[in-house]
């Protein structure tokens, strides 16, 4: 093999690798759950700013997928405005955390 064309492989390798090592690093998290249809889901994170809403169709089901990691509060509100108490939950790297 001649030097340009090993440097070329060599460098390919590396990127290749890096590439790698960066998906295995993910900093995220998911939160699933089910409720019932017409309910909204609220998930506010604590300090880091994060904030998704879901309004909950036919099946009931829900998931939040690359959730930061860190702590959340995920509040339910049925269909006639009444909240149940909101639920602190923590997230970690690669979890799902399921919402009761």
């Amino acid at each position: 093999m001649n030097p340009k064309s090993r440097s070329i492989a060599i460098a390919a390798s590396l990127l290749l690798g890096a590439s790698a090592v960066a998906q295995a690093q993910s900093t995220s998290g998911n939160i699933t759950g089910t409720a019932v249809a017409g309910e909204t889901i609220v998930v506010d994170g604590v300090g880091n700013g994060f904030h998704r809403e879901l309004r909950i169709d036919k099946d009931g089901k829900y998931a939040i997928r690359r959730v930061p990691t860190g702590a959340y509060v995920v509040t339910r509100t049925r269909a006639d405005g009444s909240a149940e108490k909101p639920q602190r939950i923590e997230v970690h790297v690669g979890v799902t955390v399921r919402v009761k």
